[in-house]
C-alpha cells in the first residue's frame, strides 16, 4: 500500500486488485494500437517498413487457419518446456547442495559466476558443430541460458529458510529428507515460482532467437524467412505472436503459482 498526504493527513491508497491492473494493461494496449495506426496513416512511418496495425492483423489472421504456423509454435514451445523441466531437475538438488552447503557453495561459486555471463548465442558455432541443426542444439542453448535465474533463486530460498524451524528439526530428529521435505522446500517454493517466471521468459527468447539465426525448425526461422521474401505484415505478425506466447506463459506460470501457493502471503493478500 502506498500513502497519499491530503490536507496534512496521510491517507492509505489501496493497492490494485487483479481486475484494475488487467484493465489499465488493456488500456494501454489499446492506446498503442491506436498510435500505431495514427502514425501509419500520417505517415509518420513508412508504409514499405513498418506496416500498419490492419495489415498485420490481416496477415495473422491469415495464419491462424495454417497448419504450418502452429506446428512451428509447437517446435517452439516444445523446446521451451522441455528445456524449462531439464533446468528444473538440475537446479532442484544443486541449489539445495549451495545453500545448505558451504563447500559446495564456494566450490561453485567461481564457475557459475564464469558461466552465467556467457550469452547462449555465442554458443551457436559449438553447438552447430556438436549437433548440427537439430532440436538437440536448441534444446541445450535453451537450457544453458535459462538455467541461472531459477538456480539463483532457490539457492536464495534455501539460504532463506527459517533457522528456527531448521533447529526444530534437528531438535526432532526429522531426518535429511524430512528435513528438505517439511522445512525446506515450503521456503523454497516461492522464489522457485519466480525463477520459473523468469527462466521460461528467457527460455522463448532464446528459442526464437536460435531459430533466426540456425534456421531450426520454428517461429523463429518463420519470422526470418518472412524478412528476407519481403512479406513484413507476415514478419511484424510472427513478431507480434512471439509477444503473445510470452505473455501466455506469463499468465500461465502466474495461474500455477496462485494455485499451488494459495497459502502464502503473498497469494492471500491479492485481491480479486
Amino acid at each position: 500500500m502506498s500513502a497519499v498526504a491530503v490536507g496534512g493527513e496521510r491517507r492509505v491508497r489501496a493497492p490494485l486488485t487483479r481486475r484494475g491492473r488487467i484493465r489499465l494493461g488493456a488500456i494501454a494496449v489499446i492506446a498503442a494500437l491506436l498510435l500505431w495506426s495514427a502514425a501509419s496513416l500520417a505517415g509518420v512511418l513508412p508504409a514499405n517498413v513498418v506496416p500498419g496495425p490492419g495489415e498485420v492483423a490481416a496477415a495473422l489472421g491469415g495464419q491462424l487457419v495454417s497448419g504450418g504456423f502452429w506446428a512451428s509454435i509447437g517446435q517452439t514451445l516444445l523446446s521451451v518446456f522441455i528445456g524449462l523441466l531439464i533446468v528444473f531437475v538440475i537446479a532442484a538438488p544443486l541449489s539445495i547442495a549451495m545453500g545448505r552447503v558451504r563447500f559446495i557453495r564456494e566450490s561453485l561459486w567461481g564457475v557459475l559466476e564464469f558461466l552465467k555471463p556467457i550469452p547462449p548465442v555465442a554458443l551457436i558455432p559449438l553447438t552447430l558443430l556438436l549437433w548440427g541443426i537439430s532440436p538437440t542444439m536448441k534444446l541445450f542453448l535453451v537450457v544453458f541460458g535459462s538455467l541461472w535465474p531459477l538456480l539463483t533463486q532457490m539457492t536464495y530460498g534455501v539460504r532463506e529458510t527459517d533457522g528456527l524451524a531448521l533447529a526444530m528439526a534437528r531438535s526432532y530428529r526429522l531426518g535429511w529428507w524430512r528435513t528438505i521435505r517439511r522445512v525446506i522446500v515450503p521456503s523454497l517454493l516461492p522464489f522457485t515460482a519466480t525463477g520459473l517466471r523468469v527462466s521460461a521468459s528467457i527460455a522463448l527468447i532464446i528459442s526464437v532467437v536460435t531459430e533466426m539465426i540456425t534456421g531450426a525448425a520454428g517461429i523463429g526461422k518463420d519470422i526470418t524467412l518472412a524478412q528476407v521474401s519481403g512479406q513484413l505484415p507476415l514478419m511484424y505478425a510472427l513478431i507480434v505472436t512471439t509477444g503473445l506466447l510470452g505473455l501466455g506463459l506469463n499468465v500461465l506460470f502466474r495461474a500455477a503459482e496462485r494455485w499451488l501457493l494459495f497459502w502464502h502471503p503473498s497469494q492471500r493478500g491479492e485481491r480479486e
